[in-house]
C-alpha cells in the first residue's frame, strides 16, 4: 500500500467525501474551545486548612474524598490542589465516545475561535471532485494522535509516462486542530505498480495551498480554484518531466550511485554482518529492477525506473527502528518529514532531473 493508504482508516470506499469522512471516523469531532486551570498544590488541605504532613481535622471530608493509599489521616499534597484560572487560554477538546467522559483533549490555544471542522474545509476537495473529470474519493483518517486528519480525492491514470507507464494524481487535505501546524491542501503524485508516493515541490510551481485559519467562505472558494489549478499545473508538468526521464538512459552502475546517495546506506567496514547483506540485497534486487526483470520491465534501463527503484526501496523496504508498525512509520517519515532535508524522494526527485 502507499503511504497514504498506510495512515488511512478509510480507503476507496466511498461515493462521497462526507461519506468518506464518516467511514474514516474523522467526521463529527465537533472541537472546541474550553476555559483552562492550572492544578497547583498549595501545601494545606482545601477543606481543613492543615498543612501537609499534619493531621485533618476531625471530620474532614477530604478523607472521604480522597482517602489515603495507607490509611493515613495526613495531609497529603494531592489535598491541597487548588484551580488556578489560565487567562486567556483554552483548552482544545474533541468529541470521542470512546474516551473517558465523551471528550478527548487535543492540546491548547490562544486565539479566540474554535478550530476550522475538516467537514467544511472538505468543500475544497468537493469542488475539485465536482471539476475534475474522473476523480474519485479516495482515502482519509486521523493524524498525530487525533490533532489533525486528512481526506483525500485522486483522479487515476492522469499523469502517462510516455506510452508505458501511468501515474494517479492525489489532492489531500490535512486538517490540522491545534495551532503551530497549519492546514494545507496538498497535490501529489503516486505510482500504481510500486505503491510510491512522489510528494515534491517543481519548479515554480508552489508546494501546497495555505488553507485560511479562520472560517472563511470566500477564502475557501478561493482555495478550491487555487487547488485545482494546482492539481493541473502539477500534472502537466510532472508528466512532462517523467516522460524525459523514461527516454533518459541509465545504466546499471549509475542507477546503484544515485541509489547509495539517495539512501545513504552503502555498507561500511565497521558496519554488522545483517548490514552488509542487507545492502547487498538492495543492490541485487534494484539491478534486476533497472534491468527489467522485476517489475516495470517496460521501462527497463531509464532513470524513470532507477528513481522509482529507489523510492520504492524508501517507502517500502527501508530498515527503521524496532517498532510495533514499521510500515506506518515509513509512511509517516515520507509524507511528513521531520525537517525538509529528510525528504528522501525530493532528494532523489532533484538529483534525478539535473541535465534533462
Amino acid at each position: 500500500m502507499d503511504a497514504w493508504r498506510e495512515l488511512g482508516t478509510a480507503n476507496n470506499s466511498s461515493r462521497t467525501v462526507a461519506e468518506l469522512m464518516r467511514k474514516a471516523g474523522v467526521s463529527g469531532w465537533s472541537v472546541t474551545r474550553q476555559p483552562m486551570a492550572n492544578l497547583v498544590p498549595s501545601g494545606k488541605c482545601t477543606e481543613c486548612a492543615k498543612p501537609v504532613g499534619k493531621p485533618h481535622s476531625t471530620g474532614c471530608l477530604m478523607l472521604e474524598e480522597v482517602p489515603s493509599e495507607t490509611g493515613s489521616k495526613l495531609v497529603e499534597l494531592d489535598h491541597t490542589t487548588v484551580l488556578v484560572e489560565a487567562p486567556g487560554v483554552w483548552g482544545l477538546v474533541r468529541v470521542d465516545p470512546e474516551a473517558p467522559y465523551g471528550f478527548r483533549h487535543l492540546g491548547h490555544t490562544t486565539r479566540e475561535v474554535n478550530p476550522v471542522a475538516i467537514e467544511v474545509r472538505a468543500e475544497v476537495l468537493a469542488d475539485i471532485l465536482k471539476n475534475m473529470p474522473g476523480a474519485k474519493p479516495a482515502q482519509a483518517g486521523p493524524l498525530w494522535e487525533g490533532a489533525g486528519a486528512f481526506v483525500s480525492v485522486r483522479v487515476p491514470d492522469l499523469v502517462s509516462v510516455g506510452k508505458t507507464d501511468t501515474l494517479d494524481m492525489r489532492a489531500v487535505l490535512v486538517n490540522s486542530l491545534v495551532p503551530g501546524r497549519g492546514s494545507v491542501l496538498r497535490v501529489m503524485p503516486m505510482h500504481n505498480t510500486t505503491q510510491t508516493v512522489l510528494p515534491v515541490v517543481l519548479p515554480g510551481l508552489p508546494g501546497r495551498v495555505e488553507l485560511s485559519p479562520e472560517d472563511n467562505k470566500d477564502a475557501r472558494i478561493t482555495e478550491a480554484s487555487e487547488g485545482l489549478d494546482l492539481l493541473t499545473r502539477m500534472a502537466e508538468q510532472m508528466e512532462e518531466t517523467a516522460t524525459r526521464l523514461l527516454r533518459k538512459k541509465m545504466s546499471v552502475k549509475e542507477a546503484l550511485e544515485f541509489a547509495d546517495t539517495v539512501l545513504k546506506d552503502k555498507a561500511m567496514p565497521t558496519h554488522s554482518a545483517l548490514q552488509h547483506q542487507q545492502y547487498e540485497d538492495r543492490k541485487q534486487y534494484m539491478s534486476a529492477w533497472v534491468k527489467g526483470e522485476t517489475l516495470m520491465p517496460e521501462c527497463k534501463g531509464s532513470r524513470w525506473t532507477a528513481l522509482m527503484a529507489v523510492l520504492f526501496h524508501a517507502q517500502h523496504v527501508k530498515v527503521v527502528k524496532p517498532t510495533a508498525d514499521a510500515r506506518r512509520v515509513r509512511a509517516t517519515s515520507t509524507l511528513f518529514p521531520k525537517q525538509e532535508a529528510l525528504n528522501t524522494t525530493q532528494i532523489a526527485w532533484d538529483l534525478i532531473t539535473q541535465g534533462l
